[in-house]
């Protein structure tokens, strides 16, 4: 092998190795993006958690308030039956017709409440709780998405770099058949001289 030709394999040698570590700090590169993703990722996770737990508080709160209201309203109806007892004490000189007449609108007046009442409170328990329902699902479809959406991204990256290491190996049995080739050339050379 002449002087030329050893300085053309050399140069081969030398720009092979160039190209493989391009490649690798190519390879770094779209694993440093991979794992910033990722990263980005988790913290899209992390803030659908703190707005579920935000919506949960606030439908707590919610349902504290119907409780508070719905003890006013028993308050409302413990005074207004005072009150009824009250005026019939007041007025024993009427008549029992007039007694039966008061305790009827009261009765009535406190059935229609507690009736209201209870509609109200069964209309939010419904509304909450298919809120609640559509926010579960709407978190677990987003969730499921960002996991799908990882492991592909983990897949194709195992990929590229079972397809790097590949190339890689590739690349070094060339390196090591070019050396032999090389070092068998220069021992050659050697010996007829």
């Amino acid at each position: 092998m002449t002087g030329e030709e050893l300085e053309r394999a050399i140069e081969f040698l030398l720009q092979s190795q160039a190209n493989a570590e391009v490649r690798m700090a190519a390879f770094d590169a779209r694993q440093d993006r991979t794992d910033q993703q990722i990263a980005e990722m988790s913290k899209q996770i992390q803030v659908y958690a703190e707005t579920q737990s935000q919506f949960i508080e606030i439908v707590t709160r919610s349902l504290e308030g119907l409780a508070a209201t719905q003890a006013r309203t028993d308050r409302r109806i413990a005074e207004s039956n005072a009150r009824t007892d009250r005026r019939i004490a007041e007025s024993n000189a009427r008549t029992d017709q007039q007694i039966a007449e008061t305790h009827a609108r009261t009765d009535r007046q406190i059935a229609e409440t507690h009736a209201h009442t209870d509609q109200q409170i069964a209309e939010t328990h419904a509304r909450t709780d298919q809120q609640i329902a559509e926010t579960h699902a709407r978190t677990d479809q987003q969730i499921a998405e960002t996991h799908a959406h990882t492991d592909q991204q983990i897949t194709e990256t195992h990929a590229r770099i079972a397809e790097t290491s590949a190339r890689g190996a590739e690349t070094d049995a060339r390196l090591d058949r070019l050396a032999a080739l090389v070092e068998r050339n220069i021992s050659g050379s050697n010996g007829n001289s």
